[in-house]
């Protein structure tokens, strides 16, 4: 065990994961008829598993951190969508990407990069006169995962995930023929899906399990690929080599990931990828 860490950050060995938290506020925030709606998270805390080090231990056994969050936060409750990113190009506070956004306007924005998710950010930001951001690997966990635990998809078992979120199913493997391994349900979509066409989590999020994967703030911690520490506030690790950037979740193209929780999932910041997008977070006053 490291013994630097202070009482406040106990690591809790080979434990069932433990998520409190107040009941979640039912109110959604639009800042602007182009706005992405926000959900209130409330102040609580987490156990977020440290990932693999020397040891080689596996992705799914080990150490937990407690993360605590002391005030509540906003989250937005579908990813970014191209039609809100669109609205972003039309005031020229960001740029045209690969993807053509005029087109599919409820389906994520995805093919950009960590800086241009940034620019769409500082662009609610100057248009509403509140703090937008992109989330931090922890708080991204504490909102995605709600009330559902950790392991296996948030504690749903392999045949539930397609209520949930869009993922590699049969419906994707019937007829794409990739040959990757199915979950064993039908979630009826193929690829990419509008958001907001499954079950919502505890705390109203929806697709933070499938669709695309969503980029966070932090950089990775000493130790290379996250194989540190990690602030137990619920802050960004904003240290060390920030071309590499955070990012998490899974995507219409995940069939087994049981790392989800690891906090050792880090791009190039110039990545541009067809199942990578991000949703924002925007600070209360």
């Amino acid at each position: 065990m490291s013994t630097h860490l202070s009482v406040a950050s106990l690591l809790i060995c080979c434990m069932t994961l433990a998520v409190s938290h107040a009941n979640a506020d039912s109110k959604l925030i639009s800042d602007c008829n182009v706005c992405p709606t926000l959900a209130i998270i409330p102040a609580g805390e987490i156990d977020i598993r440290l990932p693999p080090g020397p040891s080689g231990r596996g992705h799914n056994v080990g150490w937990y951190m407690r993360v605590i969050f002391p005030q509540p936060f906003a989250v937005g409750v579908h990813q970014v969508t191209n039609s809100q990113w669109q609205a972003c190009i039309e005031d020229e506070g960001c740029d045209r990407i690969d993807a053509d956004t005029t087109l599919l306007g409820q389906h994520p924005v995805t093919q950009l990069n960590w800086k241009q998710a940034i620019k769409y950010t500082k662009w609610l930001s100057k248009r509403t006169g509140f703090n937008y951001r992109l989330p931090s690997n922890t708080e991204w966990e504490y909102a995605a995962r709600g009330d559902l635990g950790m392991n296996r998809y948030f504690n749903i078992e392999p045949e539930d995930v397609c209520a949930y979120g869009n993922v590699y199913d049969q419906s994707a493997e019937s007829e794409l023929g990739y040959g990757l391994d199915t979950l064993p349900c039908d979630d009826g979509q193929v690829t990419l899906s509008e958001v907001g066409q499954f079950a919502a989590n505890e705390f109203g999020l929806y697709d933070t399990i499938g669709n695309a994967y969503e980029w966070t703030e932090d950089c990775p911690s000493p130790g290379g690929q996250g194989r540190g520490r990690f602030p137990t506030t619920g802050k960004p690790w904003l240290a060390g080599d920030c071309s590499l950037r955070g990012y998490r979740g899974s995507s219409w193209l995940s069939n087994e990931p049981y790392y989800l929780t690891e906090s050792t999932r880090f791009k190039d910041l110039t990545s541009n990828e067809e199942d990578l997008g991000f949703r924002v977070v925007r600070d209360l006053p």
